[in-house]
């Protein structure tokens, strides 16, 4: 690949400048025609050439501390570029706000996106112009009709990429011989299919599903958070693994920084979590399940689940995540239980832990009789999972008791969601991605790093022109929003996962008109 830097057009020097307006498409084609996804610098030396001097200065900068890699070597995220690199530089070199923001589009450049969203001048939007060579899967109206008809937690069977609260689920089929007895994902399988039989099928392969992804107009290249089988399956079953670590290639492949997260009651060997460490672009989280549930309620090996935690936590190039889930009440609430799960994720060196109740239906009721198993306590809301103020208190009462000997600024960080567990391993850098700071007292209530704090506390507001470009993607380009201090307010009504759609890419809260009312008047009451 050719290194020589682009020449500036001296007759057309204002428009082939990297200040916003319309030069920035041009100047972004040619970069990204030579862009090499291994070696990003010299684009950053060939947008150099186009920039004013402090600008100029920043981008030498990086090319020469090679800024836009980690230091063991994998490409630090998209999304974390303005607080890691952009931040400190345009106050190292004075940049004024335009000189930033020509810096970070020059940054931008060094990233491909495939698919049906983003160029580096306009990453939120859809494409006018299609990637050459890129097959869409599906129509966008084809693909919004699926979306539409999903199930209540998201999933979409007929397409197998759904947009979940956790990300973006990509699934190759469905079914997990796990056996765990409280499994909610049956889709009216039998008993008898429900506790063993019930192998995954409905494969596809890999690069149909990546086709799949990419052809979503809700997924955005760097910034959707991405779960593979989020719950449909078991990532690192045998049967499914070599499916999972074609995708994690492919998708690495593209370049992509997104977020992917792999959630396991299994295990994988030594050398398959090499295979992970090798991956140079997407960040991966693995979260490893263990609550000390009752075999007979869940049957994958605890002790193996719990040397894979401990192995895959000495992993520098690996964000993994303690999960502490499910919590089913009087089934693996008793003291005795509680302080264990404590002292193995304190043997195991957790960083990061995540709590979760027990989602629990009439239908499981049955299949628990049925089998002679004992039946969790308390209340359940369909669809909801369950765990109580009581409950937790006494959690975190056993965390303090076995973490007495630790100072507080080695113990881990302990979240009751998903997203914030996932943005706390990985740093702090960004805000919660699902925006749940919007209720503190529920949701940070903890042990939420200063830090993640300060994070979500000072989410910067997202420009008007994201906001348009987004809900043109869910077919509501002519919809009225506000965007205030503490959230975005849609003036029409949006399903939960049009609404997940919207945080997740703005990283900053949304509301509908009647929510944003509920909420400023619960503020006003405190």
């Amino acid at each position: 690949m050719s290194t020589t830097p682009l020449a500036p057009d001296p007759l057309t020097a204002p428009t082939s400048s990297l200040s916003a307006g319309a030069g920035r498409r041009r100047i972004a084609k040619e970069l990204g025609a030579s862009l090499d996804l291994a070696d990003p610098y010299p684009t950053i030396v060939a947008a150099s050439s186009h920039a004013q001097p402090p600008v100029r200065a920043a981008l030498d900068e990086v090319a020469a501390g090679r800024l836009l890699h980690e230091p063991y070597g994998r490409r630090v995220p998209l999304q974390e570029l303005s607080s890691r690199v952009v931040a400190p530089l345009a106050t190292a070199h004075q940049l004024d706000a335009a000189g930033t923001d020509e810096m970070e589009f020059a940054l931008r450049c060094t990233f491909a996106f495939p698919g049906r969203v983003g160029t580096p001048d306009a990453p939120f939007a859809l494409k006018e112009t299609l990637p050459d060579g890129f097959h869409p899967a599906a129509t966008l109206e084809e693909i919004a009709r699926t979306q539409a008809a999903a199930g209540p937690d998201g999933l979409n069977t007929a397409y197998m990429v759904s947009q979940m609260k956790g990300g973006m689920s990509a699934d190759f089929g469905i079914g997990c011989p796990l056996m765990c007895a409280y499994c909610y994902r049956r889709e009216g399988d039998t008993v008898d299919g429900y506790l063993g039989s019930w192998e995954p099928k409905g494969f596809l392969e890999p690069e149909e599903i990546v086709d799949r992804l990419l052809s979503h107009p809700w997924f955005t290249p760097h910034v959707t958070p991405i779960g593979l089988h989020m719950s449909t399956s078991e990532a690192f079953l045998p049967k499914l693994w070599p499916r999972t670590w074609k995708s994690l290639q492919l998708l690495d492949g593209l370049g992509l920084t997104n977020r992917v997260s792999c959630i396991t009651k299994y295990a994988l060997t030594d050398e398959q979590i090499g295979l992970l460490e090798s991956l140079a672009n997407i960040s991966l989280d693995i979260n490893i399940c263990y609550a000390a549930m009752p075999e007979a309620i869940e049957p994958p090996n605890r002790r193996r689940r719990l040397d894979f935690l401990r192995r895959a936590l000495s992993s520098d190039k690996l964000n993994v995540l303690a999960y502490y889930r499910p919590i089913a009440e009087g089934l693996n609430t008793t003291d005795a239980h509680l302080r264990h799960v404590w002292q193995e994720f304190k043997d195991a060196g957790a960083r990061t832990v995540v709590l979760g109740g027990l989602k629990f239906g009439d239908d499981h009721v049955h299949s628990f009789m049925s089998y002679g198993l004992p039946l969790p306590q308390g209340s359940f809301t369909p669809g909801k999972k369950l765990l109580t103020a009581d409950t937790e208190k006494r959690i975190m009462a056993a965390f303090h008791e076995v973490y007495a000997d630790v100072v507080e600024g080695d113990r881990p960080a302990v979240l009751k969601r998903s997203s914030c567990g996932r943005t706390v391993e990985r740093g702090s850098h960004l805000p919660d991605y699902n925006g749940h700071y919007d209720l503190p007292a529920t949701n940070c209530r903890l042990r939420c790093p200063a830090a993640q704090h300060g994070a979500c506390a000072t989410a910067k507001a997202p420009d008007t022109e994201v906001v348009h470009h987004l809900l043109d993607r869910i077919g509501r380009g002519a919809t009225r929003f506000d965007i205030v201090r503490t959230t975005v307010i849609v003036y029409a009504e949006l399903s939960q996962f049009e609404r997940t759609f919207l945080r997740q890419n703005l990283l900053f809260p949304v509301h509908t008109a009647e929510q944003a009312a509920v909420l400023f008047a619960g503020r006003l009451n405190r």
